[in-house]
């Protein structure tokens, strides 16, 4: 059934409630919520496996119930190892009427049996090795009504002692009225078997899940209320349901991976499949917190074998659903903490390659960034990459800006006061924005046990034309105090220049240095003496940008009208003074001058200014400038054009070495698409070109011949 016509019935569904309560008439063919036409009383409903340590207990609170045997049948369902129980049943004295079924092993399955053989309007559910209050089923059949779960009171026995309903399931109902609000403020109830009566055409028409080891009672409640939306009642009366929770029952089952993981990811997936068809806010509301409470049994397993956090994550990074509990999964395990001034949702490179960091890291995290509102747009779908593995999330909420000293002193002392420094073991930064190694190195500072691993995504004290940057940060007092703590040999180097400083701090102070290249590496190091150099090189790492699994490639389709009969060739990124439009252009005339059947697509910023350039060149036939697309979206295309361009930016003016590394190409790598690189001599591009595989195809920046000479080689191979 396709998504719009699921949502259509579950409208119709409403309606016809509304029709039943209001007494109107329905349609016969929509009669799933019309009144039962069973007889008033209960089946009560027992599945038995390896039961023979509680059966006598069991028949015996039977024996004891005070309904007029009229009016409720007991129905055992023998399932899986059951013949001792079986065995000890018959010669027990059974003062009620009962009959004894039969279901292959598995709970669902024995509970499914006794719904389709129960005879009366209403079902309850009891496990073998739990009891009943002597009046349970006689208030319970009191109190029962149409369209309506009765909820009734809860008491569990540990270790032979009543906590007289002084359990988070029980007080959930104590401080609601007799018919709640919300599913939501009974959550905990609707989450199992127990302590509960349920209309039989409910159950009729929604079953458990026999597939499910554990937790089909979560999931079928889930898909009760989101299918029929049933009222919710709370018995007044004294209807008590004995949970025991001793050594061997069945609400006392060890921390497994079965159990815990395996189980509840498939209780998951059910809710996840019910939430993505489901409009009503009440309902959401109910299957969001009941997927987190599951998601808190994988929590429980990690917490003891962490070393399995690899391995259940893999199950689950890719499940990417709204509203998946990923949070819940990582509750307190995070012993790293990241600290990236912009990051996810906000649209910013540097966030995003943040985010894949934690990605290819694959262990839980905390993170904090701040709110980039005013100065980046926003894509949640970007939320995806890191999601998985974070635990808590702190958005800071100051002014956004790469070098005013007041809005990054706010972010500094707001970051410090939200996390919680003692519970990590590293600290891992990456900057051009300075607001993240400056808080880094405070957290450094006020926890002097972790680790501080620095990352930097581009030289920082100096710009891409070699031109200082300054900004006051520091004052003269500060930086004495900052000299104090540092080797005397380095505290030359100490200013109150906001950017010499983001170098400087973590050159000192950090326990690793990570740059995406060597010529970066190398830029950076140039002004330092040889002994600062060797200090770096010696904690530093080289590690260029991470990319991403074939995964991330389908997960949103783009919608560019590519002609496949033809050779594509694909652009994507900004222009500015030092990338400029002028070789993709270049480009552009080779194809047309040697009659090359090709297209070529350019998605960028400032889109009218580069169609003027090919409406100027006479180039608009086999040029299409298009806007820059989605990560996503833009991941998704990457794959489908022959030939991806990747352009080196012109630093030859401006650097002895370029130390730039463009981000795109870990996401040009991983698409699969063959790579054409235009790169400046002796830059990391140019080395990658020489040593890559995935790189074939080059020529230098604004070398004609070369770009030719690479045009007739695609030609040759189409």
């Amino acid at each position: 059934m396709s998504n719009l016509k699921i949502r259509e019935r579950l409208k119709e569904i409403k309606q016809i409630k509304r029709a039943i309560l209001k007494d109107e008439a329905v349609a016969e063919e929509e009669s799933i919520l019309q009144a039962s036409d069973k007889p008033h009383g209960i089946s009560l409903i027992i599945p038995v496996h390896r039961g023979e340590d509680f059966i006598k207990t069991l028949v015996n609170s039977l024996n004891k119930q005070s309904l007029d045997q009229r009016y409720y049948e007991v129905i055992f369902i023998f399932n899986g190892d059951y013949k001792e129980s079986e065995s000890l049943l018959e010669t027990l004295n059974k003062e009620f009427v009962y009959q004894i079924l039969y279901s292959e092993r598995g709970v669902g399955r024995a509970r499914n049996v006794g719904i389709n053989n129960a005879k009366y309007a209403y079902i309850s559910f009891l496990d073998v090795d739990d009891t009943l209050s002597e009046d349970y089923l006689k208030h319970s059949l009191e109190e029962a009504e149409p369209f309506t779960i009765l909820l009734n009171q809860l008491h569990e026995i540990v270790d032979n002692r009543d906590d007289h309903g002084n359990n988070v399931i029980n007080k959930e109902l104590n401080k609601n009225n007799q018919y709640p609000n919300h599913y939501f403020d009974v959550g905990k109830n609707l989450s199992l078997n127990g302590a509960k009566v349920i209309p039989t055409n409910f159950l009729l028409h929604s079953q458990f899940n026999e597939h499910l080891n554990n937790g089909e009672d979560v999931a079928l409640y889930a898909e009760i209320v989101t299918v029929f939306k049933p009222i919710i009642k709370i018995n007044q009366e004294t209807a008590i349901y004995f949970r025991y929770k001793g050594q061997g029952t069945l609400s006392r089952t060890k921390v497994s991976f079965q159990f815990n993981v395996l189980d509840r990811i498939h209780v998951i997936d059910d809710m996840q499949n019910l939430l993505r068809y489901e409009d009503d806010l009440d309902v959401r509301n109910l299957l969001i917190d009941r997927m987190r409470s599951q998601a808190l049994f994988i929590n429980k397993y990690l917490v003891e074998h962490i070393e399995d956090y690899s391995k259940v994550i893999d199950l689950i990074r890719l499940k990417q659903d709204e509203f998946y509990p990923y949070q819940q999964v990582n509750k307190d395990l995070a012993e790293t903490l990241y600290v990236s001034y912009c990051f996810p949702p906000f649209v910013d490179t540097s966030g995003i390659v943040m985010a894949k960091r934690i990605n290819q890291n694959k262990e839980p995290v905390d993170v904090v960034h701040n709110d980039m509102t005013a100065v980046r747009a926003m894509d949640p779908s970007l939320e995806i990459i890191a999601d998985p593995y974070i635990d808590t999330r702190h958005m800071i909420h100051t002014p956004s800006s790469f070098s005013s000293a007041v809005h990054i002193q706010a972010f500094v002392e707001k970051a410090l006061k939200r996390t919680d420094l003692t519970k990590y073991k590293k600290i891992y930064s990456r900057a051009l924005w300075p607001g993240s190694h400056m808080a880094a190195f405070y957290m450094k500072e006020e926890a002097s046990n972790v680790t501080w691993h620095a990352e930097f995504s581009d030289p920082i004290l100096y710009d891409i034309k070699n031109q200082e940057r300054k900004g006051s940060y520091f004052t003269i007092k500060e930086v004495e105090k900052l000299k104090k703590k540092a080797p005397d040999a380095y505290s030359k180097y100490f200013d109150t220049n906001l950017y010499n400083m983001c170098e400087v701090l973590p050159f000192v102070f950090a326990d690793e240095i990570i740059f995406t290249n060597n010529n970066q590496a190398e830029t950076m190091l140039d002004r330092f003496d040889e002994d600062f150099k060797n200090m770096v090189r010696e904690k530093a790492t080289i590690s260029s940008h991470p990319s991403l699994d074939e995964y991330y490639y389908n997960i949103e389709k783009n919608y560019v009208n590519l002609n496949h009969q033809v050779f594509n060739i694909g652009y994507f990124g900004n222009f500015y003074e030092t990338r400029s439009a002028t070789d993709i252009i270049r480009i552009a005339k080779g194809i047309k001058e040697l009659n090359f059947d090709a297209r070529l697509y350019i998605f960028t910023n400032d889109t009218s200014k580069v169609r003027s350039q090919v409406i100027t060149e006479g180039l608009s036939d086999i040029v299409f400038v298009e806007s820059y697309l989605k990560y996503f979206e833009f991941l998704n295309a990457a794959k489908e054009f022959d030939c991806l361009i990747l352009s080196d930016a012109n630093t030859k003016a401006y650097k002895d070495k370029n130390p730039y590394l463009p981000s795109k190409y870990s996401d040009y790598k991983a698409s699969g698409t063959q790579i054409w690189a235009l790169y400046e001599d002796g830059s990391p591009l140019n080395e990658l070109s020489l040593n890559e595989e995935v790189i074939k195809l080059k020529s230098e920046l604004g070398n004609e011949d070369e770009i030719n000479e690479v045009l007739k080689t695609l030609m040759k191979n189409v």
